[in-house]
């Protein structure tokens, strides 16, 4: 098993979000990641809400999506990149709006997540477990390294801001 990268632009358009939903299930599936259905369905929502607030809050005409699978630590991350300088801000909806909790979502499915400023923009990223990662013995998590930190309930993870 070996560790994957790609990275491809969409247009900023509504039907961006499925079409990079597909895209990246279809590229984990062609590196043979092993994805059971509640991986399959973490996946497709953080890609959903990352890449819905992107084209809805975003500016510019593309954005760019990186996908990275490393299934020998049993992780996934899914980026998305746009040239909005506006952090993302976690929603507080009320309990009839419609949209607002695509943080929220994201912290509940993702074991970390972040955003990352860059000049003239940013990457949003998240990092999802894939399966073996629980089934693990607790020894061989010190051969791993520490175990990852989860974002605070509601919020992107303060660990993960960096600024350029």
């Amino acid at each position: 098993m070996s560790v994957h990268r790609r990275w491809f632009s969409l247009p900023r358009e509504p039907a961006t979000v499925a079409a990079g939903r597909r895209r990246v299930r279809d590229l984990l599936t062609s590196w043979n990641t092993p994805l059971d259905e509640d991986t399959r369905f973490a996946l497709d929502l953080v890609t959903s809400e990352l890449l819905g607030n992107a084209v809805r809050h975003a500016t510019g005409d593309a954005v760019t999506v990186g996908v990275h699978a490393d299934p020998v630590h049993h992780r996934a991350v899914i980026e998305v990149y746009d040239s909005s300088p506006a952090l993302p801000v976690p929603g507080r909806p009320a309990e009839d709006e419609e949209s607002g909790r695509g943080l929220l979502l994201i912290a509940g499915l993702a074991l970390a997540h972040g955003v990352v400023r860059k000049r003239g923009g940013k990457w949003v990223w998240a990092e999802i477990a894939l399966p073996g990662a629980a089934a693990r013995p607790a020894g061989d998590a010190a051969a791993d390294g520490p175990p990852p930190r989860r974002a605070p309930h509601g919020g992107v993870a303060p660990w993960a801001m960096t600024c350029q």
